[in-house]
């Protein structure tokens, strides 16, 4: 039995807004279609929801990566300590 792969293509929809870089991505299609519904109940307009998932997903990432590098820090400077 074979399956088929299927693509499709979705963009980021056009801004008016200044200096804006263009992005395409994949995302599984349920996941898009959920995406899709709330922005329809929240009232968003599709560039709204992808960049408040940019700006969402950016933060998010941003934060757990700080955390790494603060407690990496943490954890050397106790090691000198010990090492004295």
């Amino acid at each position: 039995m074979e399956t088929e792969s299927v693509q499709i293509q979705v963009t980021m929809p056009g801004t008016n807004a200044p200096r804006m870089i263009r992005i395409d991505f994949s995302v599984p299609e349920a996941l898009y279609q959920e995406a899709l519904e709330l922005a329809e109940a929240e009232g968003w307009k599709p560039a709204e929801l992808h960049r408040i998932f940019w700006e969402k997903g950016f933060a998010v990432h941003a934060e757990g990566s700080n955390k790494r590098l603060v407690n990496k820090h943490l954890r050397e400077r106790i090691k000198k300590q010990l090492e004295k």
